[in-house]
């Protein structure tokens, strides 16, 4: 039994229509319907009357109400009194993160003192299920998660490119197509970068069989694999500049895509029925201005270079 199965269970019973009650849940009326039966089946007996496309309590129904109205008064109050002891201190965010972005997070916490950040690193699948639950505030994905309770905003986009060592011929080209790409040895990002669907996307819309040797989830392993000259990479343009701003790139140089380069997505997703705090709203718009800046930079850099 779970605990969003038990305010479905109060919002029915109060207001007696399902299709309102949905409504109000965000929520659709078949999972709805759907977890109120399930709720029915664990307890063993049904608590509604249904007719003629109507629901009300039955007597079954009117007497757990009583008992669940209380309980989730009870934990509504702990959560509250949790809540007011963070008062006067570091208010908490909770975010569950599904990409390498540690350089990011460390300047969010540097300029927002007063924020806890606790961060969880995920895939897709238990972010999901972390939001759906409530145990998350909100989630920075590159894919808006598969569920109607959740909410998705992207709020950046930019292109991949290649990273390739300086001794590869490949360094050389102004840019790399997908046919010079099929000969070489590739390393992925698999927290972005789904491998199957990858390979098929690739293999269906150019006729090229990638070869995918390295399926790592961490940027600088990316970068250390390319730098010994074992692959090529792609990564986000904007964390090929993230690094080259900090100088932490070593014979490896950035080449654009010579026929379309796919596109890499940041974007925030939290549960319909628990809206961005004041801090998620901070986040949110970090994010985005984060990544604004550091294209704003690396364009100036280059413009100074190149005059």
């Amino acid at each position: 039994m779970e605990l969003s199965q038990l305010r479905y269970f109060i919002a029915v019973a109060e207001m007696g229509n399902m299709s309102k009650a949905a409504d109000a849940l965000f929520v659709s009326q078949p999972n709805l319907s759907t977890s109120i039966s399930r709720l029915e089946e664990e307890i063993g007996v049904p608590l509604f009357d249904r007719r003629r496309g109507k629901i009300a309590l039955n007597q079954n129904g009117a007497r757990l109400l009583e008992s669940v109205k209380e309980s989730i008064d009870i934990l509504d109050t702990g959560i509250q009194m949790v809540r007011d002891q963070y008062r006067g201190q570091a208010a908490p965010l909770s975010l569950a993160c599904m990409t390498d972005d540690t350089d990011m997070l460390e300047r969010f916490v540097l300029e927002n003192p007063d924020i806890n950040l606790v961060q969880k690193r995920v895939d897709l699948p238990d972010l999901t299920a972390l939001l759906e639950r409530d145990e998350v505030d909100l989630a920075l994905s590159v894919l808006p998660p598969l569920s109607e309770t959740i909410a998705y905003e992207r709020i950046y986009t930019c292109r991949f490119v290649l990273l390739v060592n300086r001794s590869s011929p490949l360094a050389s080209e102004p840019a790399i197509s997908r046919k010079q790409m099929s000969t070489q040895h590739l390393a992925i990002d698999g927290s972005r970068v789904n491998k199957q669907t990858f390979y098929a996307a690739e293999t269906s819309k150019f006729g090229m069989t990638p070869i995918i040797d390295y399926d790592v989830r961490h940027l600088n392993l990316l970068v250390s694999l390319v730098e010994s000259n074992k692959c090529i990479s792609i990564v986000p343009s904007v964390k090929y500049e993230e690094l080259y701003l900090q100088g932490r790139l070593h014979n490896v140089v950035c080449k654009e895509y010579a026929d379309g380069a796919p596109e890499a997505y940041w974007g925030i997703a939290y549960n319909k029925r628990r809206p961005l705090s004041e801090q998620g709203l901070r986040f949110r718009a970090f994010v985005k201005a984060y990544f604004e800046r550091i294209d704003a930079e690396y364009a100036a850099m280059c413009q100074d270079v190149g005059s």
